[in-house]
């Protein structure tokens, strides 16, 4: 699959570029959740992406999903660019900035820009991530995470995740600080990647939301997706 949309970046990176890859993926998922809250309201999401990867380590990409949060909000695309570079055999970092928008959106303006940064150790990742105008709504936000992917066969990966949101904004809202964690398992299946993972975290019972907008109760998440 292949974007006009990339063709500007390529132009004006071909100086400096001597290859480009461009990939693609279209997925589904029975809730699309971020960092634990649900941004479909419990319900299913269909999901894609197309990317470009380029040799000297920069790469730029599209991702879009249905989004609900009991408004007339029904799209969010994603739009990122960044830069990837190895440490030594095992280590490698990245650092990405991503701009969330959310086209036809009129009930609110919640399109706000965020960096991410990694560090990949083997199966690990440490990441941090900061928006300093967290949904466009003045307020600061920090996320950090650690994930670890481990190979029980050739086939089958036991994966861990736990993240911690604060900041401002969080605070402002009256649920402060949170951490999410899931634990689940990924293969690949004729030509199909596959997750199911458990969802959980630590905030206390008043502050959970078991149904509707921005649900963020426990949960078994999965997701079907093919890459290209």
């Amino acid at each position: 699959m292949k974007s006009l949309w990339m063709a500007p970046a390529c132009l004006l990176l071909s100086s400096a570029v001597t290859a480009a890859e461009l990939s693609s993926t279209v997925g589904f998922t029975n809730d699309y959740r971020f960092r634990g809250i649900s941004q479909t309201a419990g319900d299913a999401a269909m999901q894609g992406s197309i990317d470009v990867a380029f040799d000297n380590g920069l790469y730029a990409g599209i991702w879009g999903s249905n989004v609900d949060f009991g408004d007339d909000a029904n799209l969010e695309i994603d739009w990122y660019g960044g830069y990837w570079a190895a440490i030594n055999d095992k280590m490698s970092w990245d650092a990405t900035l991503y701009y969330y928008t959310y086209p036809g959106y009129d009930a609110a303006d919640a399109d706000y820009a965020e960096v991410d940064l990694n560090v990949y150790y083997g199966d690990l990742k440490l990441e941090y991530a900061f928006a300093n105008d967290y949904v466009n709504l003045g307020e600061a936000a920090h996320y950090v995470a650690l994930d670890y992917s481990y190979a029980v066969t050739e086939q089958v990966s036991l994966d861990l995740h736990a993240g911690h949101s604060f900041g401002d904004y969080w605070d402002d809202i009256d649920i402060g600080d949170y951490s999410d964690f899931s634990v689940g398992a990924s293969t690949s299946f004729v030509g199909l990647d596959l997750s199911l993972a458990y969802l959980f975290n630590d905030l206390n019972s008043d502050q959970e939301i078991d149904n509707g907008a921005f649900s963020n109760d426990e949960t078994v998440l999965l997701t079907v997706s093919r890459s290209f």
